[in-house]
């Protein structure tokens, strides 16, 4: 019996693989800053290694995008598996800057190797009409095994050193791969055409999947207001604590994963370029009640409608992308939208903290609610150019040696 969209047995080993591939890169990133320490390298340093990082998964993931549906199956998942396995292990063999940097970059380039792939499956396994829920719940894993590795790494740090964590990290990352590789991905119907390169990035030209690239750049860098900066302004503003940062930080992630799967299927019913004004709204108040806030349970309780705003876009924007997009190119549009992310990601903190420094901590709202109001706008634009799409699903495949 073949595994087809409708068909969600293939979901489970996506959810466990999810979840621990990213609970083994939290258990090792969350203390590399002690490792940087031990070392004796500077913060200055810490945040090249970091952007290297950053750059690493921003240029790969559109190439891993458009072979997407190609190492679908066990030999590609399984080897790539173990040489991202060796990138990750090979980071406590250096304690020279340049190389630790250069592996840094390498483990970025290939930790997003099953990204479109997975996130693919996700939105489509469940059938016709569920992107967007698909999305949230593949999301709810990823933050669980984010929010495990985070808690646990800096116990094992405490344990046993930096090698603890790349050892507990690297058998974590290979044992996720286990439920993939028993996966029967002959009998999985994913499109199997190979379109030319040009012709993949010609049909990303779209119009629709343009602006939903644009909208997924101003989307993260506001989500950097709260990833990024609340720590420093949480003290600097309100008087909390490092302690009380981190808890508002958590249940700031909380929210935004349990909206993402509780919106989803709303999102699904209501239209995706319906949401996305909404999602970016929910931001833009979430940054101006922030600004407004006098007391520290009041910029709390701005954050979480600022997170319920993260959650609502983070299942909305990318079924928007992908809803004018032919199957078969669909893998390269999953991975270049992946690297738009990852570019907001760097722009983001890059405008803030040069908005921090010149301007001071009170002036990153109104630059975030500005941002935010921009991407409402541009997102309105789409509602009233194009009407809305359905969500997408790639047609089932024919069985292997059928037309």
């Amino acid at each position: 019996m073949r595994l087809i969209p409708g068909d969600r047995r293939v979901l489970l080993p996506v959810y466990l693989y999810t979840m621990g591939t990213w609970a083994s890169y939290a258990l090792v990133i969350v203390v590399l800053p002690f490792r940087f320490q031990d070392l004796g390298l500077s913060v200055v340093e810490y945040g090249i290694a970091l952007a290297v990082y950053a750059f690493g998964t921003l240029a790969t993931e559109g190439l891993w995008g458009y072979i997407a549906f190609r190492i679908g199956s066990v030999r590609w998942l399984g080897s790539l598996a173990v040489v991202t396995a060796v990138s990750l292990f090979a980071l406590g063999f250096t304690s020279s800057f340049p190389l630790l940097v250069a592996l840094l970059g390498i483990y970025g380039a290939l930790v997003v190797y099953s990204t479109p792939l997975m996130r693919w499956i996700g939105m489509t396994a469940s059938g016709p009409g569920t992107a967007s829920r698909g999305i949230g719940l593949l999301g709810l894993f990823f933050g669980a095994g984010m929010t495990a590795g985070t808690a646990v790494g800096p116990v094992l740090y405490s344990l046993g050193g930096f090698w603890l964590n790349l050892y507990a990290g690297t058998a974590l990352l290979l044992v996720s791969t286990i439920p993939l590789l028993l996966v029967r991905w002959d009998a999985v119907s994913l499109p199997r055409g190979r379109p030319r390169a040009d012709r993949s990035l010609k049909a990303l030209l779209e119009r629709r999947f343009a602006l939903a690239t644009a909208l997924v750049v101003l989307f993260f860098m506001v989500l950097t207001l709260e990833t990024g900066f609340l720590q420093y302004y949480s003290i600097d503003l309100f008087g909390g604590t490092v302690e009380e940062a981190g808890y508002v930080i958590g249940a700031g992630r909380a929210v935004a994963l349990v909206s993402g799967v509780v919106l989803g299927g709303f999102v699904d019913r209501w239209g995706h370029s319906r949401a996305a004004p909404l999602g970016f709204l929910l931001l833009a108040v979430g940054a101006v009640g922030t600004w407004a806030s006098a007391s520290y349970g009041e910029m709390v309780a701005a954050t979480l409608v600022l997170a319920c705003g993260v959650g609502w876009l983070s299942v909305s924007l990318l079924p928007m992308a992908l809803s004018s997009i032919l199957p078969e190119h669909q893998g390269t549009a999953v991975g270049v939208f992946g690297s738009f992310e990852d570019l907001g990601l760097i722009l983001g903190p890059l405008v803030f903290g040069l908005v921090y420094a010149n301007l001071g901590a009170r002036d990153l709202f109104p630059v975030a609610a500005a941002l935010a109001l921009l991407g409402g706008i541009l997102a309105l634009s789409a509602r009233a150019r194009w009407r809305p799409q359905p969500s997408p699903v790639a047609r089932p495949a024919p069985p292997v040696g059928q037309t």
